[in-house]
């Protein structure tokens, strides 16, 4: 593994070969001024503008050629936008952003290709209040001090996520160094809340609004499996849910949920029905099948609720029927979403799960999951009664 200098040099190499941010405004620019963040509109890096011991505007240093306010600027040519305070010039900042990011330092946060703040540029954590209303992800290095750091930002930003970084990984650079940028996006996109200030989401009736976090994945797939079982498994304990119902067909699945849900959960594992791929054929071994009911978990092998007679009808004559039109339909939101809501309503036929009571559901894509539901279960006879209470984590990209 490289040393922190070394990886603080090819970050640096990265951001004037790969970024094409003069090596001037490295060095000169980018680490001797506060640098509060890059305009995306604007293609620059913003600086807060100095005179004497106020701040008046807003600095930019452009990083590619462009026309602004009908004007020319090179590359480098810094302009500034004058008759404003810090957070005036912030607010102005923060408009050209959708999502915000916060770091521990200014390489890691151009790294990011996001726009955003450096939190060590700002004198104040206060003025973290201008980024309120936008979607805010907080991604510090993995150092002594770090919780204390997002105790700071949680406090005026409750609602940022916060995203976790590999342990074996210092900070972002050398995540990208190490990995590269699909690695640096992948770990971006799966935003893991850490719940540091201890705080309990249990929903109350008095409660006009319950606020809980939602994982978005890059990509649907089986590389989801591990982060969607442990953030069910951590909405379970936090809604006291003991009832979890999971998709598996060859048994991996239901065998990964098992470490985690062994011990003080139900668990009940729903498999492609006997015939899915092939005649008489069951993905599910026998040996397998044993294996997990020793230990005590429920395996269903049942008719799709949603793939049965219709399918048939579908196979035979070409026309779709009404529980594939209300498969596609769900779809709309992920094959793991579908399969999460099948699985409960076949769960509740076959009389392993009450419907006056929630679980979670955890479907996916093609292998593995990547969707977890907090559901009110029905009867499939009853579809319409089952209802989707949250949404723990999904893919975007699917």
């Amino acid at each position: 593994m490289r040393d922190n200098r070394h990886v603080a040099e090819i970050a640096l190499s990265y951001l004037h070969e790969k970024r094409r941010i003069d090596k001037a405004v490295i060095y000169n620019e980018l680490l001797a001024k506060k640098l509060i963040g890059y305009d995306s509109e604007r293609k620059a890096l913003a600086f807060p503008l100095v005179r004497g011991f106020l701040y008046v505007g807003i600095q930019y240093v452009p990083v590619e050629s462009l026309e602004i306010d009908g004007r020319r600027r090179e590359a480098d040519d810094e302009y500034c936008h004058e008759g404003s305070d810090l957070e005036t010039g912030l607010f102005s900042l923060q408009k050209n952003f959708r999502d915000i990011m916060v770091t521990s330092g200014i390489v890691d946060l151009l790294s990011t290709a996001r726009g955003g703040v450096s939190l060590p540029s700002l004198s104040d954590f206060r003025k973290l209040q201008l980024f309120a209303s936008s979607s805010t992800t907080v991604c510090f290095k993995n150092i002594p001090g770090r919780d204390a750091a997002i105790r700071s930002v949680r406090k005026i930003l409750p609602e940022a996520t916060i995203v976790n970084l590999p342990k074996q990984f210092r900070d972002i650079n050398h995540l990208l160094i190490e990995k590269g940028l699909e690695s640096v996006a992948s770990v971006l996109g799966t935003r893991e809340e850490l719940d540091v200030m201890g705080r309990t989401q249990e929903p109350t009736e008095k409660k006009t609004l319950q606020i809980a976090s939602c994982r978005y994945f890059a990509e649907a797939g089986p590389q989801n499996t591990a982060a969607t079982l442990e953030a069910a498994r951590e909405r379970a304990e936090t809604l006291k849910i003991d009832k979890i119902v999971i998709s598996s067909c060859t048994g991996g699945t239901a065998f990964t949920a098992l470490d985690l849900f062994e011990n003080g959960f139900s668990l009940i594992v729903v498999t492609h029905s006997t015939g899915f791929k092939k005649p008489d054929d069951q993905e599910l071994s026998k040996k397998d099948r044993d294996r997990l009911t020793k230990r005590g978990v429920a395996v269903l092998t049942a008719q799709h609720a949603f793939g049965g007679v219709g399918r048939a009808f579908r196979n035979k004559t070409g026309t779709y029927q009404m529980d594939e039109l209300i498969a596609y339909t769900l779809r709309t939101f992920g094959q793991g979403t579908k399969v999460a809501v099948e699985i409960a309503l076949m769960a509740a036929d076959a009389g392993l799960i009450r419907t006056d009571e929630d679980v979670i559901s955890i479907g996916g894509t093609a292998q593995g999951v990547d969707t977890a539901l907090v559901l009110k279960p029905a009867h499939t006879q009853n579809f319409f009664d089952l209802k989707v209470k949250q949404i723990i984590c999904k893919p975007q990209g699917f």
